[in-house]
């Protein structure tokens, strides 16, 4: 495979990348402070498990990035096993 500073260049961007590229960069000039920003794995598909750098909340994911019902817990909780 083809790597240049540790960046894959073999296929487009994923939705999850395209989703956290574009909240990274904010709208226009004014960053998204306390935005959440969707974590990808290293293939570029949504974690199973989601948290809010912001509010310390986690949560489950499908493939598609769309939360599970019910396995949203608060700050300081025990993660579930997504």
């Amino acid at each position: 495979s083809n790597t240049q500073n540790n960046v894959l260049f073999l296929r487009p961007k994923t939705h999850c990348e395209q989703h956290r590229d574009s909240l990274r960069r904010g709208d226009g000039d004014v960053p998204l402070i306390g935005a959440f920003i969707p974590q990808c794995d290293e293939e570029g598909q949504y974690r199973p498990q989601q948290c809010h750098g912001s509010t310390g909340h986690c949560w489950c994911v499908d493939s598609r990035g769309q939360e599970r019902a019910g396995t949203r817990t608060p700050p300081g909780a025990p993660t579930i096993n997504c």
